[in-house]
């Protein structure tokens, strides 16, 4: 696998959205969606073939035009929703949210529409699958609403909640903890966290950064725990009890911080930037620590102090493309490998080297 990567591939159109395709276990896959002006937008399934070294691309027509966002279940291998929009009548600007379902056969795939998932707002901005026990849940994000959908056989909305006015939402994540009932928004500077239950408020990051957030995601391991990134080039990281200062930040990037994604190994954090840079931070002080017994204490002690003798800070700059990196994704197959895209259609997957590995499970 290690010589097969890093892995470009160039594709068509511009695109800006990517993820992993989250119900995947064994294979290595993941989803990118282009924006062409003209109707030939499509949705790429990329999986990676291990043992003969290919890279195959599955092609589902996009019938909504420019994709700005998707997003998979990691529930079923098969769910995934969109974010779109297309010029009707040449001059009226129409958005909207989808979900789908791949379907098909590898000689004529197809996305079945399952539902929409635009009620209450005339632009969707981000879609988020439910995490474990919110199962069949999806969340959309609007300029005015955040609306939760119940997502089986077809699409039927759930509940909702009216943003404050005048606010410019960016991002959502949902948030692994708190037996996900809550979720995160970016809007400006601020972060503000909704209980799913009421879907209300409950915590507001005010200035959590100087200029408007591009993005959040939360620690898959330890609860309160978030990273965030924007356009001040700052990625930057909060236990959300206290959220009058950040524990770190960090200046990696030259311009504007696009995206930020934990890895199930809570000290890695990868960043992609308008900078054409893709970063890989460390950031062991604040990662979760497995308990460990008696007999491991020695053991665990030895390779503590290993994991102190790798910086904390930034481990890695990978500089394959030459325009702006808006997306990164970690696999869900395998926790060492990612993918990054610029807005060239420039998709990369890579991998972590064995160096930096070795220095974590060993």
């Amino acid at each position: 696998m290690d010589n097969l990567l890093p892995r470009i591939h160039g594709i068509e159109h511009r695109c800006r959205s990517l993820c992993a395709l989250e119900g995947e276990q064994d294979v290595v896959s993941f989803l990118v969606g282009t924006q062409s002006m003209k109707p030939d937008n499509v949705v790429h399934l990329f999986e990676l073939d291990e043992e003969f070294g290919e890279l195959n691309d599955t092609c589902y027509h996009h019938n909504r035009g420019e994709v700005w966002h998707v997003a998979s279940s990691p529930h079923s291998r098969d769910l995934i929703s969109t974010c779109h929009s297309h010029v009707s009548n040449e001059i009226n600007l129409v958005s909207g949210a989808t979900v789908w379902r791949l379907s098909g056969t590898s000689e004529e795939p197809k996305l079945e529409e399952l539902g929409d998932v635009s009620a209450h707002n005339s632009t969707i901005r981000a879609t988020e699958w439910g995490v474990e026990g919110c199962e069949g849940a999806l969340c959309s994000l609007g300029d005015t609403s955040l609306v939760k959908w119940d997502v089986d056989s077809d699409v039927r909305e759930h509940s909702y909640c009216e943003l404050p006015k005048r606010s410019a939402p960016t991002a959502l994540r949902w948030n692994p903890h708190s037996s996900g009932n809550q979720v995160g928004i970016a809007s400006d500077q601020h972060i503000r966290l909704h209980d799913l239950r009421t879907m209300k408020c409950t915590t507001v990051l005010d200035n959590a950064h100087t200029q408007t957030v591009r993005d959040l995601d939360f620690n898959p391991n330890r609860q309160y725990y978030m990273a965030t990134c924007g356009d001040d080039c700052a990625t930057r990281f909060w236990d959300t009890r206290k959220c009058s200062e950040p524990l770190l930040s960090f200046f990696n990037h030259s311009h504007w911080v696009w995206k930020v994604r934990y890895n199930l190994r809570d000290q890695l954090i990868m960043t992609g930037g308008s900078d054409s840079k893709v970063v890989l931070l460390n950031v062991a002080s604040l990662a979760s620590t497995d308990p460990v017994t008696e007999d491991e204490e020695e053991e665990e002690k030895e390779n503590e102090q290993g994991k102190n003798e790798m910086r904390e800070g930034v481990l890695e700059e990978y500089d394959k493309h030459e325009d702006s990196v808006y997306s990164v994704a970690w696999s869900s197959a395998d926790p060492w490998l990612f993918a990054s895209l610029s807005n060239d259609g420039r998709l990369v997957l890579n991998k972590v080297s064995k160096e930096i590995k070795f220095s974590i499970i060993l």
